[in-house]
């Protein structure tokens, strides 16, 4: 790519969170958890009319290319005109039924649209790079927002600093609400204490207020000033959706569809996107393992996670090792069809040999057998590795 090139398109942390969504059709913006924004993309009356693919698609090209406003509508306009998506029309609400005049499409309704995506999408790209370089910019300060009109319970929020890793950005990360402008910067220890920050004492108390959604009668607390459906981090969620969705699915298969989805997702992207330190507070299905193993440790469960702080602890901490990505996978495949099992309390090592090298991974037990974590892997000689399974042999630790 040509130096001036960029600057003409988003970063890939930006691009990527957009491009990772799947589509949601959806009548009302209230009928989606925000949580679920961060892993799908939605728009309101949507339920019925072909334009979500469509929508994504020019949304997608505007984030990538930075394109206006006006831009983003002269590329969409038509094609939601010839599909009907337009004006005010009579629509069947799903949930109750009853027959409703809404707002199809409309220049108000796309700069919405626009801008609630290209924002999230920035806040994501923005947290991923915070995650990234928070072993030397380790704080947070909220900033005074661009906007010509500022929010005043916005403006009380400038000047707050805390750690990048404080829970307090999972709620008052901007944007903090519809059109908000606000923005954080990222800095260094020196300068939060030259700023008032004292550890031990909290960033700032949050005030709550009740919220309640009308379409699912579920009530909830949302900090003062933040809009319902904007308490949320989206660089945070995503990770953390993308760890859910994963697993959930996995956990519903079959084992031998289990262990069929478990490769693709080794051999996937989405392994060496966590190990380059893109998928912070996250985890992956890495592994299924062997029934006997499960069986002796009183289990209900095999499927090995692998979580971003471990991935970070193996790769980073470790770098004299020199692991990469293809060292995940064959220690990975070890634990699928090891030589040999050694137990020992809530803990397993299983040794075995993939691509002509022994390895020895590491996995734990956790919440009374429910859930199974890979710790560590090393590498081995043979003598080294058969030398340990010999003494596990002696000593009866062998799961036979």
């Amino acid at each position: 790519m040509d130096a001036p090139d960029l600057f003409k398109t988003a970063p890939r942390e930006v691009t990527r969170y957009f491009e990772a969504k799947d589509t949601k059709p959806s009548f009302d913006w209230r009928d989606i958890a925000p949580e679920e924004h961060a892993f799908a993309f939605t728009v309101a009356k949507s339920t019925g009319y072909d334009i979500l693919d469509d929508m994504k698609a020019a949304i997608g090209t505007a984030i990538e290319k930075r394109q206006p406003f006006e831009e983003f509508q002269k590329n969409i306009i038509w094609t939601l005109h010839e599909k009907g998506w337009w004006g005010k029309s009579l629509e069947i609400d799903p949930q109750t039924g009853e027959e409703k005049l809404v707002q199809l499409g409309s220049t108000r309704r796309l700069r919405t649209i626009y801008w609630a995506n290209t924002a999230t999408a920035h806040a994501a790209g923005e947290w991923e790079r915070t995650e990234r370089n928070k072993a030397f910019l380790p704080f947070l300060v909220y900033v005074l927002s661009t906007a010509e009109r500022k929010r005043p319970e916005h403006e009380r929020w400038v000047g707050i600093v805390a750690p990048v890793d404080d829970p307090i950005w999972k709620r008052l990360y901007p944007p903090n609400g519809w059109g908000c402008q606000c923005r954080i910067r990222q800095i260094t220890r020196r300068e939060a204490l030259s700023l008032g920050w004292r550890d031990g004492e909290p960033a700032f108390v949050i005030k709550e207020r009740p919220w309640r959604n009308k379409r699912t009668g579920e009530t909830i607390m949302l900090p003062e000033g933040v809009d319902p459906g904007w308490d949320t981090n989206p660089g945070q969620l995503r990770s953390q959706n993308t760890s859910r969705f994963l697993h959930e699915k996995i956990e519903a298969m079959a084992p031998a569809r289990q262990r069929i989805a478990i490769d693709d997702i080794v051999q996937s992207p989405v392994l060496k996107a966590m190990a380059e330190g893109h998928m912070p507070k996250a985890y992956l299905p890495v592994a299924q393992l062997p029934a006997r193993l499960v069986e002796d440790a009183g289990a209900s469960a095999a499927v090995v996670r692998l979580s971003s702080d471990s991935v970070g602890h193996i790769l980073v901490e470790h770098a004299e090792r020199g692991l990469a990505i293809d060292d995940f996978r064959s220690a990975i495949s070890v634990m699928t069809a090891p030589a040999a099992i050694i137990r020992a309390g809530s803990a397993a090592a299983l040794l075995g040999v993939a691509a002509g090298q022994w390895w020895r991974a590491v996995v734990k037990s956790a919440d009374g057998g429910r859930e199974w974590w890979l710790q560590s892997f090393h590498r081995k000689s043979a003598a080294e590795a058969l030398k340990v399974i010999d003494r596990a042999k002696r000593s009866g630790k062998i799961v036979e």
